[in-house]
């Protein structure tokens, strides 16, 4: 498969290398959010409760001669550190080739369902859930519309799994003498002949080598995870249902996580959602459980948006007694 890639990536060089670009645009666009968050409960300890979060994307488009459209993105991080890049190649018919690290397919889907602001686990983050190899770069091709069912296709292949965002030229990322292998996910999602009805499904193989480039044996941590989800719309009310599993090899872990949540439209300003997430950890046969409920609402004033979540977990982490409770409130703007 990698000398196919290798193959494949070549001739698309030589191809591009042969086609001029007409000019494009660029674009500087992002977000601010300011929070005030509490918690109360297990290792909970104090602070300045007074959070920033800020997030710029510099944006760029422009068209091959052969009708080819190019997009380009560049993602600014708050210590201005650049982040999740992007290429992509847009084409007629044959979906969308990307280059990039902006995010991967089973990550997308890790919790579809509804709600108003944050999920359950949210301010908690307590979970071991399907991720694949988001943030890695890689090769991601996506089908817009398969065969004419509507229907979303989105792949994602990468050499070398945990290695990061691209490197510079004419040089390779991630760790030098480790035992991550290529990753690859597929994700089918879209709309039933059911009005309202949305089902997804993923999966994401995350290999191992046996042995490092040193030659010294390595454990077996390939990793299999799984997605599945529906959400029903009608009126002003949505709800939804997920189920995930991640297997993590010769660790003999299995972890399987359960996602409900409901929201509401109260007007076309406000929202209300509440959001659950059962999680079981199983190891060598014994499984052990947390829960996590959350209620959230979000409040538009034109391109001010106020949001206020309340997460509580009961044996978190896995841990029988260890329960938590966060709060948060933000003010977000975007631009």
């Amino acid at each position: 498969m990698k000398n196919i890639t290798k193959i494949g990536l070549s001739a698309l060089a030589g191809a591009l290398a042969m086609t001029s670009a007409n000019a494009g645009s660029m674009a500087l666009s992002g977000s601010i959010e300011a929070s005030y968050t509490t918690g109360s409960g297990y290792a909970t300890t104090g602070g300045n409760p007074l959070g920033m979060d800020k997030e710029l994307s510099v944006t760029g488009s422009g068209e091959l001669d052969n009708g080819i459209a190019v997009n380009y993105k560049q993602t600014i991080t708050d210590a201005l550190a650049f982040n999740d890049s992007e290429i992509a190649f847009v084409t007629d018919g044959l979906g969308t080739i990307a280059l990039t690290s902006a995010g991967a397919p089973i990550s997308a889907i890790d919790d579809v369902t509804p709600t108003a602001f944050e999920e359950a686990n949210a301010l908690l983050g307590s979970i071991d859930d399907v991720n694949g190899a988001d943030g890695d770069y890689g090769i991601r091709w996506t089908l817009a519309d398969v065969a004419g069912s509507g229907f979303t296709l989105d792949t994602f292949w990468t050499p070398e799994h945990g290695s990061g965002d691209a490197t510079a030229d004419n040089a390779a990322s991630g760790a030098t003498y480790s035992n991550k292998d290529d990753a690859f996910e597929i994700v089918l999602k879209g709309s039933t002949p059911v009005e309202g009805l949305d089902v997804g499904i993923g999966y994401a193989r995350l290999n191992s080598t046996d042995t490092d480039t040193t030659g010294v044996a390595q454990a077996d941590y390939d990793q299999d995870e799984g997605t599945a989800y529906a959400t029903y719309a009608i009126g002003p009310a949505k709800v939804g249902y997920q189920k995930s599993a991640v297997s993590i090899g010769s660790t003999n872990v299995l972890h399987e996580t359960d996602y409900f949540g409901i929201s509401y439209a109260v007007s076309d300003n406000l929202s209300v959602s509440y959001s659950r997430v059962d999680a079981d950890q199983t190891t060598a046969g014994t499984t052990v459980k947390q829960n996590m409920d959350g209620i959230s609402m979000s409040y538009s004033m034109g391109g001010l948006t106020l949001n206020i979540a309340n997460n509580d977990c009961n044996d978190c982490s896995y841990t029988s007694g260890r329960n938590q409770d966060w709060q948060s409130m933000s003010l977000a703007i975007a631009f």
